[in-house]
């Protein structure tokens, strides 16, 4: 049945491209915006259902954002049958209705068909936006769409595509600018550039940039403050070099955000002199990564320098353990608006400073001595409180709208804060040594350096987007709860006092614990962990390991490390050795080995 209904497609695409099917228009809506959805490294594969359920995905994404435009930044198909794989993709466009525009990866033409034979079949599909660029530039897919102004025909703003699928590297030591990409392209979008913005009495018109494989600019971003989003994946290159498409989009000035694919397990986005640079989200089944699957969306302002973007992750996945389950949460993650959220910002001016998006209200609660100020960021009259620390003080804000708002709070003593829930992307209390107790729990938060807060005895920082989390200057800590983040690493070698541990649901491969001797109880289930140790974990006597990569070997090796004296339990369900290990090595030793909590 379904290969019937394929040739049937394939009838009616033949039917329409012979009819000669318009273009769609471009066009700002009504309410001033246009919304861009960026697909990137699919890898699909025609005959395959792991590749159905990507399909799958794409659909459920247009459905949810009802995009003006579908952007696929390269590797979209990776098999054989290369020209049934690229109509299946432009299938689920065409049945929404939706423009589409393609450009190439590393992976489209490395065999069956090259890019001329790929263009044929995806240049004229319906909906299809994809173009052949000019003859003389290098590359195939270099090519403008300009949208039109909502009132008018006129250009509001552009998105360049440009074929970047392979690229030269700079030289270690090197200086200065290098030829990154073909000069023709460059040549190409600098005269382009200026073309439009001369129909523009002289100014450059807001524009967008999409390609595949990242200049190395990309990497300058990555750790900065205002960088929010996943950031593993990294290739350094030499300080202060200068690619050249990135040099002419600083001297052209109309690009303000640059959307690339590629690296999969990045999905961040920062700003290196006033070019936002962005990662899409990765949105393949069958390709390594650790992000799960989902799609970057782009709102473009119309009459503006300014943008909105966010990460949407509807799939958990993974290739490796041929894992793909709905994600816990669809919400936005790691918005930001542009240019608002990436001004620098230039010290913080408070005790305890953090930024809030994307709510109508904030609360906060907090224990201390003597008096404490709040400023809302606002515009707002501060709120002068005065704090105890047997007694936490709550305090709630009203916000006319849910935009960007900086916080600040000041006081000579704070002892405890909790500002969970409250849509935090940024917070620093390094200027709070007293702080003692702190949950941040329920936020966007990227990264947490608490290397500030040398008292602090218990954290709440689960539910958070976190990749990042110091605590090598915080030997007082008791209690940490980070579970349902994205943390890769975790570093508990200088947190002796542990009592309590959840770290669940991260992308943790491996955890060290010899140095956590006070430790009775660890929560570590749904991560990739394959060896654990509790030898040096005296006093532990409750541990939740399910739903990690543990063989019979390791869980056997793991129970021969457990302290008789503990008569402890232990749960292993979802682990690779869970029917086949020997659970007496721990029963013996008085622990007692169910499978789920």
């Amino acid at each position: 049945m379904k290969k019937i209904l394929f040739v049937f497609n394939l009838m009616l695409l033949s039917t329409l491209i012979a009819n000669g099917e318009e273009k769609p228009l471009l066009k700002f809506k009504p309410d001033a915006t246009f919304k861009i959805v960026q697909f990137t490294d699919t890898h699909l594969q025609y005959d395959s259902y792991r590749s159905d359920s990507v399909l799958v995905m794409m659909k459920k994404v247009i459905e949810r954002e009802k995009p003006d435009l579908v952007i696929l930044t390269g590797d979209v198909v990776g098999s054989d049958n290369r020209k049934r794989a690229w109509l299946k993709v432009a299938q689920v466009m065409i049945d929404a209705k939706t423009p589409w525009a393609a450009m190439f990866g590393n992976h489209d033409a490395e065999y069956e068909l090259d890019k001329e034979q790929t263009m044929d079949i995806i240049v004229g599909l319906p909906y299809s936006l994809t173009e052949r660029g000019p003859k003389g530039v290098n590359g195939l897919s270099n090519y403008i769409l300009p949208i039109q102004s909502s009132t008018s025909s006129k250009t509001a703003a552009l998105c360049y595509v440009l074929d970047v699928s392979e690229t030269a590297y700079p030289l270690e030591d090197q200086t200065g600018t290098f030829t990154w990409i073909d000069d023709s392209q460059v040549e190409w979008y600098k005269k382009e550039s200026a073309a439009y913005a001369s129909q523009n009495g002289g100014t450059p018109i807001p524009a967008l940039a999409f390609f595949h494989i990242p200049f190395p600019e990309f990497n300058e971003v990555a750790g900065k403050s205002t960088t929010v989003g996943v950031q593993w994946e990294l290739n350094p290159a030499p300080p202060r070099i200068r690619s050249n498409l990135f040099a002419a989009m600083q001297s052209c000035k109309d690009v303000m955000g640059v959307f690339v694919g590629h690296h999969h397990n990045n999905n961040y986005i920062g700003c290196l002199d006033d070019i936002c640079l962005a990662f899409g989200q990765n949105s393949g089944r069958q390709a390594y990564g650790d992000l799960g699957a989902g799609a970057r969306v782009i709102v473009l302002h119309e009459g503006e320098r300014r943008f909105d973007s966010w990460i949407l992750k509807l799939y958990e996945n993974s290739r490796d353990r041929d894992i793909w389950h709905p994600a816990h949460s669809m919400e936005p993650l790691f918005f930001v608006s542009y240019p608002d959220h990436f001004r620098e910002r230039l010290g913080n001016p408070g005790k305890i400073n953090m930024v809030s998006r994307g709510v109508n209200s904030a609360t906060i609660r907090l224990s201390g001595k003597g008096k404490a100020t709040v400023d809302w960021g606002d515009g707002s009259a501060r709120e002068v409180i005065n704090l105890s620390e047997k007694q936490e003080l709550t305090i709630r804000h009203a916000y006319p709208d849910a935009s960007i708002h900086v916080i600040t709070i000041n006081g000579s003593y704070i002892s405890a804060l909790e500002c969970n829930n409250n849509g935090l992307t940024y917070l620093d209390t390094s200027h709070a040594p007293e702080l003692s107790h702190l949950d941040c729990s329920g936020n966007q938060l990227p990264c947490l350096d608490l290397s500030g807060n040398g008292a602090l005895k218990v954290l709440w920082c689960n539910r958070n987007l976190l990749s990042e989390l110091k605590l090598s200057n915080n030997s007082q800590l008791t209690e940490l709860y980070c579970h349902d983040n994205l943390l890769a690493q975790l570093d508990l070698s200088s947190n002796r006092a542990l009592i309590r541990v959840n770290c669940s649901r991260n992308r943790l491969k491996s955890l060290e614990l010899n140095s956590n001797a006070e430790l009775t109880r660890m929560d570590c289930y749904e991560n990739q962990i394959s060896t654990l140790d509790f030898s040096n974990n005296k006093k532990l006597n409750y541990a939740v390991c399910s739903d990690n990569q543990l063989t019979t070997k390791e869980l056997n090796r793991l129970f021969s490390t457990f302290w008789r004296e503990a008569a402890g339990k232990i749960f292993i369900g979802g682990n690779p050795g869970e029917k086949e290990c020997d659970r007496s090595i721990a029963e013996k030793r008085g622990w007692k080995v169910s499978l789920r909590y």
